[in-house]
């Protein structure tokens, strides 16, 4: 213990009497922690709210949408994300004359095209088109208006519901009821808003904040299209989900002649295939930091050889007096960790004071995590032992007559 609280004085003592060059070598750790720090928080953060968005969705909520959307191992197709959709108007009916527990099975259409009011145009807002009961699957209430009904359904009515973004994009500080929009040269009556949501996106389809919803057969008929994006419905408890997901699958692959060319999800598959894309997003972003991390540590190396070199005096000294190789070399290493260790609280310190600054309802989803910040610090202190073992080993092995000799 003496020996330790020896060289831990000495190391500060060292690094003192150098403050500029000491101050340069940490600066390096700062940079890469800070880096590492930003970074993994960042991935971190995406992954709650994209967790806390799917958790959103709706209660035993399962969904059908076009191609695998899970692979054979149990991670997530990328691929099927941009096929044609097979689902069908008969695939729809087919679920709700047979899964007879589901509730609320709606069907959903996903347009593209623009909003217009006049010369205000919002290319942002996605045109989604639905059955009765589609809103409710996924929690969407209303601020005002009504919500689209059966009528509006039979009688393909141009009639619309949209959501706050939307309204506020193309009708600033106004009521949007009863107002006339414009979509594929057809004009539509805005008969209900939403209200706003936290959670708002819903996992490779629209934006409910900024949303634009008509009914399904007015959908089908302005696109002379049957095609469906995704068909919706709930179980009836937590309990049955597992069961009407084998239902409806079964359904499907009678409908479609036995070719599995759908994907039927749970909220627990629906993470399965958002955790697989962020689990590289994640790797990526800790591969990035951690070279930010080694371009740090090389230079704490080179600056320790420097420290070794001009030294040699001081370490000959001290083996003279009777000091072992493992005194030196823990000297070394100790003022290698202390310049690593001081780099990350420094580090973390800034990192934490600028989280705090970042307002609650800001779009980057970076989020202060204590673990982040911990593997952060004990990063760091492995780049001190890492990168000051070479030099320290160099200083540990000197004889000392020759270090005497130096000059």
């Amino acid at each position: 213990m003496g020996i330790l609280l020896d060289s831990i004085k000495m190391a500060f003592s060292s690094l003192l009497a150098k403050k500029a060059r000491s101050f340069l070598s940490m600066l390096g750790i700062v940079i890469g922690i800070l880096t590492i720090s930003s970074l993994l928080s960042l991935a971190f953060g995406v992954r709650s709210e994209v967790e806390k968005t799917i958790t959103d969705l709706g209660t035993n909520l399962v969904a059908v949408t076009p191609g695998k959307q899970l692979s054979e191992e149990g991670g997530a197709n990328l691929a099927a994300q941009f096929g044609q959709s097979t689902l069908t108007e008969e695939d729809f009916l087919a679920i709700k004359a047979e899964v007879i527990d589901a509730k609320k099975i709606s069907v959903a259409l996903l347009l593209t095209g623009t909003t217009r009011v006049g010369g205000t145009v919002s290319n942002s807002a996605s045109i989604l088109a639905g059955s009765p009961g589609f809103e409710e699957i996924f929690n969407l209430s209303l601020d005002r208006g009504r919500q689209l009904n059966q009528d509006d359904e039979d009688t393909n009515a141009r009639v619309v519901v949209i959501g706050p973004k939307t309204a506020q994009k193309l009708f600033p500080d106004q009521n949007p009821l009863g107002k006339i929009l414009e979509i594929r040269s057809t004009e539509f009556t805005v008969v209900g808003l939403f209200k706003k949501i936290e959670t708002a996106s819903n996992i490779g389809g629209p934006d409910f904040n900024d949303v634009v919803m008509m009914p399904i057969h007015t959908g089908w008929e302005i696109t002379n299209t049957k095609s469906v994006f995704r068909i919706a419905m709930q179980a009836p408890d937590a309990e049955s989900v597992e069961r009407i997901k084998k239902e409806v699958k079964d359904v499907l692959l009678r409908t479609h002649k036995g070719e599995e060319d759908f994907s039927v999800l749970t909220q627990k598959d629906l993470l399965k295939v958002t955790g697989g894309v962020l689990d590289i997003m994640t790797a990526l972003l800790g591969a990035l930091a951690a070279i930010s991390l080694l371009v740090g540590g090389i230079g704490i190396m080179n600056i320790m050889l420097v420290s070794v070199s001009e030294r040699t005096r001081e370490i000959g000294i001290r083996k003279a007096v009777g000091a072992t190789q493992g005194a030196i070399l823990l000297q070394f290493l100790i003022e290698s960790m202390i310049l690593t260790l001081l780099g990350g609280l420094v580090a973390i310190s800034f990192f934490t004071f600028a989280i705090s600054l970042i307002p609650a309802d800001s779009p980057i989803p970076i989020k202060l995590n204590w673990g982040v910040l911990t593997l952060s610090l004990i990063f760091s202190a492995l780049v001190g032992i890492i990168f000051g073992l070479i030099p320290a080993i160099g200083a540990a092995r000197k004889h000392p007559i020759d270090a005497l000799r130096y000059e």
